[in-house]
């Protein structure tokens, strides 16, 4: 369920340190999140040695997608603002440019969306997406998600307010 031919999803390792430290550290990913300054290798390095606690305790459940041919992480999916009482979890997804427009993205949620379903119970997942990031929306909607409402001015870009399209899929 959280592999096929080309990719897996697995959880992060203390080999991953690199790899999470550079897209966390990214000012272009910090649009997209809450965050607006940089980790430190230790701030990484700690979540890396706690990330086995579970969704239950943490809120959030992140994976590392993972090219199966290369062995190389390609790409993170999480579910987060897990929400227990009411049975659903935001998913957010971060492929890395080279391995953009492959697929991998979709084949990624397609497999969170099954483990959420079988596993955690879930009755949705939804995701915010910036009105701009059409590769996002684009692959949302190909797996499932609905757009259920656009939120005016919801994110800051640097010089601007953005809108973003909520997306929901009941599973």
């Amino acid at each position: 369920m959280l592999d096929n031919e080309h990719i897996k999803l697995r959880a992060p390792e203390p080999e991953d340190l690199d790899f999470l430290y550079t897209i966390e550290n990214d000012p272009e990913l910090w649009t997209y999140s809450n965050r607006r300054e940089p980790y430190s290798r230790f701030a990484v390095k700690r979540y890396l040695s706690n990330c086995d606690q579970s969704v239950f305790e943490r809120g959030q459940l992140r994976f590392v997608v993972e090219h199966k041919n290369s062995g190389k992480p390609i790409g993170t999916i999480d579910l987060f603002d897990y929400d227990h009482c009411n049975r659903k979890a935001e998913i957010g997804i971060f492929i890395d440019n080279p391995h953009r427009r492959q697929g991998y993205a979709l084949q990624a949620v397609a497999m969170i969306t099954e483990y959420a379903r079988q596993y955690l119970h879930l009755h949705q997942l939804y995701g915010y997406v910036d009105v701009d990031n059409t590769a996002s929306l684009r692959t949302l909607t190909k797996a499932g998600f609905c757009h259920t409402a656009t939120l005016s001015d919801w994110l800051w870009k640097g010089s601007r307010f953005t809108d973003v399209v909520l997306l929901q899929q009941m599973l």
